[in-house]
């Protein structure tokens, strides 16, 4: 009994030191990974706002995560010691600091904002989302708070002081010219949605207003390689904000001379889940008499009426809807004292597209519908008698099913699209004409060394008309060092005839000519070779020098057939072939945070191949420069000015011979910019266009010194 008494209590007690074992295993266990936490608070250190979003990454422990709306993050680190903690967030410095842990207290870390913006996300130098640094192809930006400092109501205000670009006004619009091309050249896009209605090739972008505008992006040189047609001197795709759940309400107005006056308003917020937005806006103006002698420009009274609507959500995981469709109404009334002009333009334009992200492929499919409405009518005065009408009715519609594989070395876009065209016209042979595109497209991005990478894109076009059309580009960017690229690129352009240019038929009786198209025009053709080069520190400057060389053949003008019934008879022809080239320079110097300097010079050369002569109407030399000071926290100043060129001016008698030939003097316009904020969201601002009330009553068009000023109201439910 003793002896198995001795075995019992033996047994037990090895239980029990097992059982305390056991346990002080598993406390040992547990202490070893209960975790440490990092904690902190990210602000903006110049409003001392809360960050939202901001990465957080510890780099030794190979975990990361983001601030939520207040700029709080959390992390957990499974063992004390020191950590490396990497912060970034797009507009702002990166900054690293080390980390001991466990805290005493929460980091509160203050992120540096970017004066020069390289971290800007864009899309439409090679239709994927990219850093701006990193683009290949000669970008610029013209974002949201330059928009506002400019005190311009329409976009063709803010585009005329950008290097290399010139705004052209003419009775036939606003329009927009690149590098010597003329404003028909170049594609003019909205989220990506290519506008339409072109008068006498004419785009009138003073339709667009910049209340809705988060920022505009424009592609120097050929770009047919992704666009196709009307791309051959450059794209300028304007970006409108988006919206997102939280409710947000945006509302201004502007007063000034001549008549001018505006209101804008938009809602935004969540619907039914989706993050939606509506926005208004109408700017009326009563019209100038200071250059009705010029042949470009009669001053024109106008009433414009934008709207439009927006739309995105999530419909399953990996598959997300956006909507967006707008309309625009503008009425154009021009005094000619014995007559009445008056114009009327109506376009509709909406977008569906539906996104299907996967790991490693992108799938996007677009569907694009335009419509637009040009009305001309010529009254008398004096009865209201409608002595003319000219009618043009315009409709596009568009698919186009892209796929984007973002692997290691290379992102791969493959796209293909359909189109059909139609136009009513009177002034057309058979009153409506209509056309097919079928296009394909193929783009590599390859990185070949973390120092070098290139771009090579080919797209296919086949139209009904005029048939096949190969469009290459290829585009070496060089890193010599992380704040500064060297790009070169070479692409091949074209621009296919208009309906008008193809089945023009139309009669001035008063004037005494006939005009009518050619039904085997020819597109044309441009070959353009960029270098770019620039340089930038993000928190003191920014500089860039571009050189370009187009060579352009085909282009399409009028040429004199002869006789017919009394009437001199023209027809388009392909008669011309030109060469522009020429370089730009740019540069930006903040003296601090509160003085920000700008200075950009063009030099732009252009040769009339059959005339021998320089091409009409454009600068050889154009001039901008700007200074922006900050008043405290919560006004600035901005002076800006721009110098256009002598330019030449050659008249054609009906021979095809120079008749006459002249310079138009130069000149310089100075604008002054005054904005502040008031208190709860609301701002002022005033100013003046043309300081020093400079206009020719010739060329123009200048209406003279201009006063405005605004008032405006935005909220957010943060």
């Amino acid at each position: 009994m003793e002896r198995k008494r001795k075995v019992t209590e033996r047994l037990v007690l090895k239980k029990i030191q097992l059982t305390i074992s056991l346990l002080l295993g598993v406390s040992s266990l547990f202490g070893q990974n209960k975790p440490e936490i990092i904690s902190g608070y990210v602000k903006n250190e110049d409003t001392n706002l809360p960050l939202p979003y901001v990465n957080v990454v510890a780099q030794d422990a190979g975990i990361g995560t983001t601030s939520d709306d207040q700029g709080s993050f959390q992390l957990e680190i499974q063992s004390a010691g020191t950590y490396i903690l990497k912060l970034s967030y797009i507009g702002f410095e990166p900054q690293t600091i080390a980390v001991t842990a466990p805290q005493v207290y929460p980091l509160t870390i203050n992120l540096r904002p970017e004066l020069i913006k390289m971290s800007t996300l864009v899309v439409t130098g090679t239709r994927t989302e990219r850093f701006l640094k990193d683009v290949p192809v000669t970008t610029q930006v013209i974002k949201n708070e330059k928009l506002r400092e400019t005190g311009g109501t329409d976009i063709s205000q803010v585009l005329g002081h950008v290097t290399g670009i010139a705004v052209v006004e003419n009775q036939f619009g606003t329009g927009i010219e690149l590098s010597g091309f003329d404003a028909n050249h170049v594609l003019v896009m909205v989220d990506g949605l290519k506008m339409i209605g072109r008068t006498n090739g004419q785009l009138d972008i003073s339709q667009i207003p910049i209340e809705q505008i988060e920022r505009i992006e424009i592609i120097k040189g050929a770009a047919s390689a992704l666009y196709g047609s009307e791309a051959m001197g450059g794209v300028v795709n304007i970006i409108t904000a988006k919206t997102g759940h939280a409710l947000g309400l945006n509302a201004g107005s502007i007063l000034g001379s001549y008549g001018r006056i505006g209101g804008n308003l938009s809602v935004s917020g969540s619907v039914f889940g989706w993050p939606s937005k509506i926005h208004f806006n109408r700017r009326d103006y009563g019209g100038n008499t200071l250059n009705t002698g010029s042949l470009w420009e009669n001053g024109s009274e106008y009433s414009k009426l934008n709207f439009g609507i927006q739309s995105t959500g999530d419909l399953t995981r990996e598959l997300s809807l956006n909507f967006q469709a707008s309309q625009f109404l503008e009425t154009q009334t021009a005094d000619l004292e014995v007559f009445e002009d008056v114009t009327s333009n109506i376009r509709h334009s909406s977008r569906l597209e539906l996104v299907n992200t996967g790991q490693l492929f992108t799938l996007t499919l677009g569907l694009d519908y335009s419509d637009y409405d040009h009305t001309y009518e010529r009254i008398v005065s004096s009865s209201g008698f409608v002595k003319s009408t000219d009618q043009t009715l315009e409709q596009l519609a568009r698919g186009e099913l892209r796929g984007l594989a973002e692997l290691q070395e290379h992102a791969v876009m493959i796209g293909l699209g359909s189109e059909l065209e139609t136009t009513e016209s009177d002034r057309i042979t058979g009153s409506e004409q209509t056309a097919s595109l079928t296009h394909l497209f193929l783009q590599d991005e390859w990185s070949i060394t973390q120092r070098t990478s290139s771009t090579y894109g080919l797209r296919w076009d086949l139209h009904s008309i005029y048939g096949n059309y190969l469009s290459p580009k290829i585009s070496f960017m060089f890193k010599p060092e992380m704040i500064s690229r060297i790009r070169l690129s070479f692409g091949q352009g074209f621009r296919a005839p208009t309906f008008k240019e193809l089945f023009l038929d139309y009669t001035v009786e008063g004037i005494g000519y006939r005009i009518i198209g050619d039904p085997e025009l020819m597109p044309e053709r441009s070959n353009n070779f960029n270098i770019d080069i620039e340089r930038w520190h993000t928190q003191k400057y920014h500089g860039r020098v571009n050189l370009f060389y187009n060579q352009i053949e085909n282009l399409i003008d009028y040429a004199f057939i002869g006789l017919e019934n009394n009437l001199q008879l023209w027809q388009t022809a392909n008669i011309k072939e030109a060469i522009t080239n020429g370089f730009e320079i740019d540069l930006t110097y903040f003296y601090n945070k509160r003085i920000e300097g700008t200075l950009g010079y063009a030099y732009l050369n252009t040769w009339d191949v059959d005339n021998e002569s320089p091409i009409n109407l454009k600068a050889k030399h154009k001039a901008n420069t700007s200074l922006r000071v900050k008043l405290g926290n919560s006004a600035s100043f901005n002076l800006s000015g721009q110098y256009i060129g002598d330019r030449y001016y050659g008249e054609q008698s009906v021979s095809g011979d120079l008749e006459t030939e002249e310079w138009i003097d130069s000149y310089a316009i100075w604008n002054m910019h005054l904005q502040s904020d008031l208190t709860r969201g609301l701002n002022i601002n005033a100013g003046i266009k043309n300081l020093t009330d400079v206009y020719d009553p010739i060329w123009g068009p200048m209406p003279g010194r201009e006063w405005y000023m605004g008032l405006n109201f935005n909220y957010e439910n943060k």
